[in-house]
């Protein structure tokens, strides 16, 4: 088994490797998407931009900065064309001491010639500043960001969970097993998105998805195996009956809680957009192969090592200690009170969660997602300032006949201009027809950020695409660009927000409907986890829409939560919540089914999975807070949600809450008694015989 495991990886390493890694280079959804479409069916694609702001003290200074600029700019094989204060006095200002030169590159430049060129003006002009941002620079600059970010994570998080797991299991081998099989699923799953970009084409963050929910699963599963399978060993059954025991109980819960991960990442499909398509993709390929990887090669791999796995001990281990007083304080105290106990478990959730009602979102085309330590990401920023709406202009297509006549071109620079005084932009306006003369881009300067952006692309939608047919008769136009793209992709995202919370509810209801049989107790759940995501989305409210923790977590508030996250979240969260109230339950199960009364069984199952639950959720905990304290917005709101929501839900979900809710249902969750058949079947092999004896010893209250 463990040699097909690894022939496995090398398969889709290789798979991957072959067919290598198609990317998402179209992600826009709606009238901004329809509009680059014909974009690019008239081939009127909008070359790529570089902009610098050159300022100084002086106005003699800024021009003769801005000249010794332009001169190499003209004779660059990747730049097409340049406009400065020489073709445009709006591009300069404050009396000449600040202006903007604008290159704009070949279909094959980049921006690397334009930075040269940049970087040696700046070295003869020392007193002089000059900023460049664009399309071509800002990409580049924030893939490195992003790259630098994933090793980072990964640097960190991969020691960091290794330490956890020394410290839960006190031996190096034991603790080398759980790492070892989440790095072989992550590895086997980001060498399987080669092949899966050719179904969905791979977006930049779907590989940070993989490594994050391989690690939080692949970890999760082994300690939920391994410790069971040390419990049974500890409790006298033989290796071959202890694994049996873990296969039949903590291999089911895996079953049923990896079962609900996949259900509700498939959930983001009905967004329709291509980058939730790509990271549900991603993050149910490796769910799955760490489902399967921990019904196969993980108990093979503790078969093949029986007490070996004890090896390497720490020099500080300490001597194995009973059952904690603790948690049977804990366990007592809520059975005994349950009514109490889950009062005050949902007080607490729902004062957390009070703040998500206010909750904003925005998909920010400024570039305030990343952090002003991207040069071209804080230049944008400046420019943006400086020259509103000179930084990503607003494109708006008109289709028609014709329109390259002289009498059509003139009314495209009609629209165009009544564009602008709408938009408030400031710079010129650019009309460019294809060559059947039926598109025509007509490409407006308008504010990129806030609410004068909103108020802008309100304007274009409305007024201008409008007035396009009352001037060329027959024509039509659709409004797309940056501000237009977020604008969509928000917009989408919104109105699929609820269809999708609804059917991931229905699946996870029906899955644990038929784990269960019990509507009471799915129902109860299915609340619990909402009201725990809901008190995350209140604490990620609270931190980000404010400025109180800027200092604390080093970012710079939008107001508001990326539009992105709350729904990325809700289907990650209410899928690894699953895990820890799955494994309870089963525990409360098998307690039931010993003969135990429902506020027995409940104690017993909440005191006999507290080091498992622990030392998961530290794990997921500091693997995720490695992630909040990177710099990029979208990943310190990742990190903070996922941290605050899995600690929530192992502390005031699976400690008092749940056992509350079982022991309050009572004779209401009906637990299938063991029949004859089941009792006499198994000592049929001597081997497994010491499993039930195990069940039968706990229910002695051994």
């Amino acid at each position: 088994m463990i040699a097909v495991w690894f022939a496995l990886i090398v398969v889709c390493v290789t798979a991957g490797s072959l067919t290598g890694t198609k990317q998402l280079s179209q992600s826009g959804v709606g009238q901004s998407a329809r509009a680059s479409a014909q974009l690019s069916a008239a081939r009127l694609n909008q070359p790529s931009v570089e902009d610098v702001l050159i300022r100084s003290g002086s106005a003699h200074e800024t021009r003769a900065a801005t000249r010794a600029l332009e001169a190499p700019l003209r004779d660059l094989a990747a730049v097409a064309s340049i406009d400065g204060p020489s073709q445009s006095a709006a591009l300069s200002r404050n009396g000449g001491r600040v202006t903007l030169v604008q290159a704009t590159l070949s279909p094959n430049g980049t921006a690397t010639p334009v930075e040269r060129a940049v970087a040696g003006v700046r070295a003869s002009y020392p007193g002089t500043s000059l900023r460049e941002s664009g399309d071509s620079s800002q990409q580049q600059q924030a893939d490195n960001e992003v790259a630098n970010v994933l090793g980072t994570a990964a640097i960190v998080s991969i020691p960091l969970t290794l330490v956890i797991l020394l410290l839960a299991f006190e031996s190096v081998v034991a603790a080398l097993v759980p790492l070892g099989l989440a790095l072989t699923t992550v590895g086997a799953a980001l060498g399987g998105l080669g092949v899966v970009s050719q179904i969905a084409p791979n977006y930049s963050s779907t590989s940070s998805v993989v490594l994050l929910v391989g690690l939080a699963l692949g970890v999760d599963y082994s300690l939920f195996y391994i410790r069971r399978e040390r419990a049974e060993r500890a409790a006298g059954a033989t290796s071959r009956a202890a694994l049996d025991i873990a296969a039949a109980t903590a291999g089911r819960a895996i079953l049923v809680s990896g079962t609900t991960v996949v259900l509700a990442l498939g959930g983001l499909f009905l967004t329709g957009t291509a980058i939730f398509t790509s990271i549900a993709l991603g993050a149910m390929l490796v769910a799955t192969v760490a489902i399967i990887g921990s019904l196969t090669v993980l108990p093979a791999t503790l078969a093949m090592l029986g007490d070996r796995i004890e090896r390497w001990r720490l020099p500080w281990r300490r001597r194995a200690r009973g059952r904690s007083r603790g948690w049977q304080a804990v366990a007592g105290t809520v059975t005994g009170s349950p009514a109490v106990a889950l009062l005050t478990a949902v007080c607490v959730l729902g004062a957390l969660a009070v703040p998500a009602a206010g909750m904003h979102t925005l998909q920010p085309a400024d570039g305030s997602d990343f952090p002003s330590s991207v040069p071209a990401v804080a230049a944008e920023r400046a420019i943006e300032r400086a020259f509103p709406g000179g930084v990503a202009p607003g494109d708006v297509v008109v289709t028609g006949h014709g329109l390259g006549t002289p009498a059509a071109r003139h009314a495209l620079m009609k629209l165009g201009r009544a564009a602008v005084h709408v938009t408030g932009g400031e710079g010129r306006v650019a009309v460019t027809v294809a060559g059947n003369q039926d598109t025509a881009l007509v490409a407006v300067p308008m504010p990129i950020a806030g609410a004068a952006a909103t108020s802008a692309l309100d304007a274009l939608r409305t007024q201008i695409a409008p007035l396009a047919g009352r001037l060329l008769p027959g024509a039509q136009a659709l409004v797309t660009g940056d501000v237009a793209g977020n604008a969509d992709f928000s917009h989408q995202l919104g109105s699929a927000t609820v269809p999708i919370v609804a059917i991931v509810l229905a699946l996870a209801f029906l899955l644990l409907l038929a784990a269960f049989r019990s509507v009471w107790l799915a129902s109860t759940v299915i609340a619990l986890s909402l009201l725990s995501v809901t008190a995350a989305y209140g604490v990620m409210a609270a931190v980000f829409q404010h400025h109180w923790a800027q200092g604390l977590l080093g970012f710079s508030s939008i107001g508001a939560i990326i539009s992105w996250i709350p729904l990325f979240l809700f289907v990650i969260l209410f899928g690894l919540s699953m895990d820890y109230t799955v494994l309870i339950l089963e525990r409360v199960r098998e307690g039931r089914r010993a003969g135990l009364d429902p506020r027995a069984a409940t104690a017993e199952a909440l005191v006999n999975t507290s080091g498992t639950v622990t030392s998961a959720a530290i794990v997921m905990v500091a693997v995720f807070a490695v992630f909040a304290l990177l710099p990029t917005l979208d990943f310190k709101e990742m990190g903070v949600g996922l941290s605050v929501a899995i600690l929530l839900d192992a502390t005031i979900v699976r400690a008092i809450a749940l056992p509350a809710v079982v022991t309050l249902l009572g004779e209401r969750w009906r637990v299938r008694a063991s029949t004859d058949a089941d009792k006499r079947a198994p000592h049929e092999c001597d081997d497994v015989a010491p499993t039930f004896e195990a069940m039968e010893s706990m229910s002695n209250g051994r």
